[in-house]
């Protein structure tokens, strides 16, 4: 034991081992002490010697946190709680989002659920909610954002309505790519099919319109079907929606229309004004087909010629107390007979009454015909066994009465198709039009049914009357007669139908006609309404008319002076007629305005100067070649393509020219226009005083 400790004493004297509190302690060296010396401060809790510690021999502990970016966002969610006074009701967001879609701001209404709603109040939007948006995205045909707030609609548990699923068909029928909105709206009816919804009449008619619009006409046909197999009534609205479909066709579908029409009389539907104005623009859009189509229509129209001539007839019986046969003879005996009618469908007869009235009926068959055919003003006939009997007609509904058609209109319900001759194929919308009846015998058609045409109908028909002044100025006085009123839209298409056909005499002279109109017209200075005032379209079409630079200038000073800015079409029209004339100072300076305006050229426009620079190269080519002098037309070329190279260069042609996606405007926020705008965002309040004035009762006397 004594030698145990005293080889124990050697082995510390020789070591460097330090005594705390009499205790034996880690062997430490001389650069360890330094570390520990740093370490002994307050602010460090955990040092290097801390009995109470371990593993701190490699220095300093340092904490690395990993901090992920889902990590950051869930601590950011939590910690960051709005307070309630920050949260609005629905109401208030419904009115926020109403404000930005007046102005048409589609970006900043999503904002305001998307970020506002979700992310910093943290509010459960409701279906109210989304079926505005959905409805705003419809309308301008964004239908990538239209379903997919349906889809997040449907993940926060809201049950959609019978507007949602309008509002998405109606964002199909708007699409910029018809492909992509057949596919959506085939996918949505399969969806709405796996799912048992079940439309109402709303939703089928849009559903319709929307694959008639996508070019599906079989589809369309289809819901109809499937609505009459459902016992849903087929109204006029349903008939109108089909015409829709019709119109979608360009090569056959004023076949399709006159069909769709033939069925709207057969099932004794009105057609209302909205059924007249569409099928003009189907007769001024569509083609008829092939004369076999043609044959097709004329047929279905002699069935139900046939079906209207065969007449329904309802037997009835009267029973009368007469004792003798020749009383019912004499016209003025039956004034003064208590007659009690008995209809065979109504009545619940014994079984001999029935064998009676059987051979009655079949003795007296010869008799009731002598009766009509001898006197045509009476209707009935008596049998031995006094029973009076009597054929009336059952109508549910009374019928238009038509007056008898000279020219055959395949619109009317009897088709005078005696006077048919032979068919012959329609080119032309006016040779379209004289099948319906044209301009006198359509509006007899519209008049025979009640309907007052409107201007919708008259600019309509403007498209399908004989290309001649005579007949414009006739619909001019058709339309007084029926005191409708022109507005500015139709004269803008009256100004450009006689441009097209090189009339700028006759063109020019309608402006003055609105002036003239507008003076006739007394009204209130603040009634807008009936008042006629020139807007840009009308300078449009004006700008046919411009084929010098004086017009141009001219047309431009006016826009100027009316306060409307000019855009790149009204320049590509002048454009357009500079480079017909060949009028080189013509041409630089519409190039001159474009650039002072720093308006965005389209391709038109480029196309326009393109051509024009082709076809002076040709030229010039074709006087070499001939061997003619043509110095004044090369020094003006060369001055037009040097100057046409530097503003290609100025206007940034390449960048200006990429296609740009039509949904690419409502990712981006609006931007800020260089001219003033009038828009004014009202921030709803948070918190509202109640009124807590006192109103003293006064009783009514």
């Amino acid at each position: 034991m004594a030698f145990r400790c005293l080889n124990l004493l050697k082995n510390i004297r020789c070591s460097n081992v330090v005594f705390r509190h009499n205790l034996l302690c880690t062997s430490i060296t001389e650069n360890k002490f330094s570390e520990i010396q740093k370490n002994k401060r307050q602010e460090n809790i955990a040092f290097l010697g801390d009995p109470d510690t371990f593993g701190t021999l490699g220095g300093r502990i340092i904490d690395e946190k990993i901090e992920e970016e889902g990590d950051i966002k869930e601590e950011n969610f939590l910690q960051n709680i709005p307070l309630d006074s920050q949260k609005l009701s629905i109401k208030q967001y419904a009115d926020l989002i109403k404000q930005y879609l007046k102005y048409k701001r589609i970006k900043e209404a999503i904002d305001v659920l998307e970020i506002r709603m979700l992310k910093e109040d943290r509010v459960k939007p409701e279906n109210y909610i989304y079926n505005i948006l959905i409805g705003a995205c419809a309308e301008v045909g964004y239908t990538k954002k239209a379903f997919k707030l349906y889809n997040d609609m449907k993940r926060r548990a809201l049950k959609p309505t019978g507007d949602t699923y309008t509002c998405l068909f109606e964002s199909c029928i708007n699409c910029p790519f018809p492909s992509y909105g057949l596919k959506m709206a085939t996918h949505l009816r399969n969806l709405m099919i796996e799912k048992g919804v079940e439309p109402n009449i709303t939703i089928f008619n849009v559903m319709i319109k929307t694959f008639g619009r996508c070019s599906d006409l079989p589809t369309a046909f289809k819901i109809v079907d499937e609505m009459m197999l459902k016992k849903i009534k087929i109204r006029v609205h349903t008939f109108n929606h089909l015409l829709q479909a019709c119109i979608a066709n360009k090569e056959s579908g004023l076949k399709h229309g006159l069909i769709v029409w033939r069925k709207m009389l057969k099932m004794r539907e009105r057609p209302n004004l909205y059924s007249f104005n569409l099928m003009l623009k189907c007769v001024k859009d569509c083609k008829i087909g092939s004369k076999e189509d043609m044959l097709e229509v004329m047929g279905i129209i002699q069935e139900h010629n046939l079906l209207l001539n065969a007449k329904p007839q309802q037997l009835q019986i009267l029973e009368t107390n007469l004792p003798t046969r020749q009383s019912h003879s004499n016209k003025d005996t039956p004034e003064a007979i208590n007659k009690t009618e008995l209809n065979i469908f109504d009545v619940k007869a014994t079984e001999s009454t029935l064998k009676k009235l059987e051979s009655n009926i079949q003795e007296d068959k010869e008799s009731i015909h002598k009766d009509f055919t001898t006197n045509s003003s009476s209707d009935a006939s008596v049998n031995q066994n006094d029973i009076y009997i009597e054929l009336i007609q059952n109508h549910k509904k009374a019928l238009p009465k038509i007056s008898e058609r000279i020219v055959p209109n395949l619109l009317s319900k009897i088709v005078q198709i005696n006077e048919v001759l032979a068919f012959q194929e329609a080119y032309t919308p006016q040779d379209r039009f004289a099948m319906i009846g044209g301009q006198e015998d359509f509006l007899k058609e519209m008049e025979s049914y009640g309907v007052a045409p409107d201007i919708k109908t008259f600019s309509q028909m403007l498209f399908v009357i004989d290309d001649t002044t005579e007949a414009e100025n006739k619909l001019i006085e058709s339309m007084k007669a029926h005191k409708v009123k022109a507005d500015i839209d139709f004269y803008n298409m009256l100004i450009k139908r006689r441009c097209l056909r090189l009339d700028y005499d006759n063109a020019i002279e309608v402006k003055h006609m609105i002036e003239k109109e507008n003076k006739q017209r007394k009204t209130h200075p603040f009634n807008k309404k009936n008042k006629l005032k020139a807007n840009i379209m009308t300078y449009g079409v004006l700008a046919m008319t411009c084929n010098t630079r004086e017009k141009a200038e001219q047309l431009l000073t006016d826009m100027k002076e009316n306060q409307l800015k000019v855009n790149i079409e009204i320049l590509g029209t002048l454009l357009k007629n500079g480079t017909s004339k060949m009028q080189f100072g013509y041409i630089l300076y519409i190039m001159d305005v474009v650039k002072q305006e720093r308006l965005r050229v389209n391709d038109v426009f480029i196309r326009h100067l393109e051509v024009f620079n082709d076809t002076c190269l040709n030229i010039i080519e074709k006087n070499e070649k001939a061997q003619r002098d043509s110095h004044i037309l090369k020094a003006a070329f060369n001055r037009f393509s040097n100057i046409y190279k530097e503003w290609l260069k100025e206007i940034n042609v390449e960048e200006i020219l990429k296609p740009e996606h039509p949904w690419k405007q409502f990712m981006e926020p609006h931007p800020t226009p260089v001219q003033r705008e009038n828009i004014q965002v009202i921030q709803p309040k948070k918190f509202y005083k109640r009124s807590r004035k006192f109103i003293r009762y006064k009783p009514k006397m």
